[in-house]
C-alpha cells in the first residue's frame, strides 16, 4: 500500500504547493497562508520519503539505515505543527498569534530533537523499507521513540479536530467550512494511525503480531492525509469548481431550451436577436442563455397560451404552448408576466415540450 497510496498523497501535496507558491512568493496571504504552504511541504516530504523506493535510495546515499523513518515521522510532526499554526493565526490577532506559534514551534522542535537522539541510540541497523515502524516497535529505545512521536502527534491531531470543527461553525462562506470539516476528518484518520502505533508498542509484551492492524495505520495515514490535503486546499479551488459547475449547468440549460426556442421563434421570427443561434454555445454563454430565456418569455407573451394549473414536470405548460403555437394569439390568455418564468422552470417546460408525442407540437 505504501507504494500506491503514499505516492498519491505525495503528488497531491506537491501539486498543491506548486499552485500555492506564486501567492507565497508575492507574500499576499499573510502568516496563515505561509503555515499552509509549510503544511503542503511537510506532507510532500512525508509521503515521498515513505515510498519504499525513495526510502531505499536515501539509505544508500546517506549510509544510514532507515533514516527515512526518522525523517518521515519528523515531517509528520511538521505537518501537525503547520496546521496548528495556521489555525492559531486564524483564531488570534497577529500580535497575539506570533508568540503562541513561536512557542509551538519550539515545542515541536524539542520533540524532534528528542526523537533524533532516541533514533540514533536505538539499534535500527537492518534496513526495512516497508514495515520498519511495526518491526522495531517492541525494541527498547525505539519503543520510547515511538511513544514520544505518537503522543505528540496525537495531542496535536486532537487539537486540530476540535479547532477545525469549532471554526467551521463560526466562519461564513461555503468552501472554508467544508474544507475545515474535511481537514477534521483527515485528522481523525491521523488519530486512527496513532491508536495503531500505540498498539504496536503493546503488541510485543502481549505476544500479539502487530501486522494484524497495520492496514488500519496505513489507511489512517493515507486516506487521512488525502482528506487533510483536500480540506486545506478546498477554499482555494472550491470556488473555481463551483463556477465550472455553474457554467456546465448553464450550458445544459442552453441546450435544453433549444427546441422550445426554435418553435417560438419560427412562429414569430422577429423575436430572435440571432435567428441562426444553434443548440450549442461556447463563447458568451451567459449572454446567450439570457437572450434565449428572454426571447422565450417574449414568445410566451405573444402566444398568450392558456396555462392550466402548474405541475413539476412542466408538461401541462408544454401542451398549452403547443396548442397556442397552432393558433398564435387566439387563446384567451391567463398568462401573467409576473409568474415564475426563471430558467429552471423554462428548462422543465422545454424538456416536456421536446418530449411531446409527434404531431402534438407544430
Amino acid at each position: 500500500m505504501n507504494g500506491l497510496l503514499y505516492p498519491l498523497c505525495a503528488g497531491i501535496a506537491w501539486v498543491s504547493l506548486l499552485f500555492k507558491l506564486p501567492a507565497l512568493l508575492r507574500r499576499t496571504g499573510g502568516p496563515a497562508a505561509v503555515a499552509v504552504g509549510f503544511f503542503y511541504l511537510f506532507m510532500g516530504v512525508t509521503f515521498t520519503i515513505s515510498d519504499p523506493r525513495v526510502w531505499a535510495a536515501l539509505d544508500r546515499v546517506t549510509g544510514v539505515s532507515n533514516l527515512s523513518l526518522l525523517l518521515s515521522q519528523g515531517s509528520v510532526i511538521g505537518v501537525a505543527a503547520s496546521q496548528l499554526a495556521a489555525l492559531t493565526f486564524w483564531a488570534r490577532d497577529p500580535d497575539q498569534a506570533h508568540p503562541v506559534v513561536r512557542r509551538q514551534i519550539w515545542g515541536f522542535a524539542a520533540v524532534f530533537l528528542a526523537m533524533a537522539a532516541l533514533f540514533t541510540a536505538a539499534d535500527l541497523t537492518e534496513e526495512d523499507t516497508t514495515t520498519a515502524a511495526v518491526r522495531f516497535s517492541g525494541q527498547g529505545l525505539y519503543s520510547v521513540y515511538l511513544m514520544l512521536y505518537v503522543t505528540a502527534f496525537a495531542v496535536t491531531e486532537y487539537l486540530i479536530v476540535v479547532r477545525c470543527l469549532r471554526y467551521a461553525r463560526a466562519v461564513d462562506g461555503r468552501w472554508l467550512p467544508r474544507g475545515l470539516r474535511l481537514a477534521a476528518i483527515g485528522a481523525g484518520g491521523g488519530l486512527a494511525y496513532v491508536v495503531a502505533r500505540y498498539a504496536d508498542v503493546l503488541a510485543g509484551p502481549l505476544g500479539v503480531d502487530p501486522q494484524r492492524w497495520e492496514l488500519v495505520a496505513r489507511l489512517g495515514a493515507g486516506l487521512g492525509g488525502i482528506c487533510t490535503l483536500i480540506g486545506w486546499s478546498l477554499p482555494g479551488w472550491g470556488p473555481q469548481l463551483g463556477a465550472l459547475r455553474g457554467r456546465w449547468r448553464d450550458y445544459r440549460s442552453y441546450q435544453a431550451l433549444y427546441p422550445l426556442w426554435v418553435a417560438v421563434t419560427r412562429a414569430n421570427p422577429e423575436l430572435a436577436l440571432d435567428p441562426g443561434a444553434g443548440r450549442r454555445a461556447v463563447r458568451d454563454l451567459n449572454f446567450r442563455l439570457h437572450r434565449r430565456v428572454i426571447e422565450i418569455q417574449d414568445g410566451l407573451r405573444w402566444l398568450r397560451p392558456a396555462f392550466p394549473s402548474p405541475d413539476e414536470t412542466g408538461r401541462r405548460a408544454a401542451v398549452a404552448i403547443a396548442a397556442a403555437l397552432r393558433s398564435p394569439g387566439g387563446t384567451m390568455s391567463v398568462w401573467n408576466p409576473d409568474e415564475e418564468t426563471d430558467t429552471a422552470w423554462l428548462v422543465r417546460v422545454a424538456q416536456a415540450f421536446d418530449a411531446l408525442p409527434k404531431g402534438t407540437a407544430p
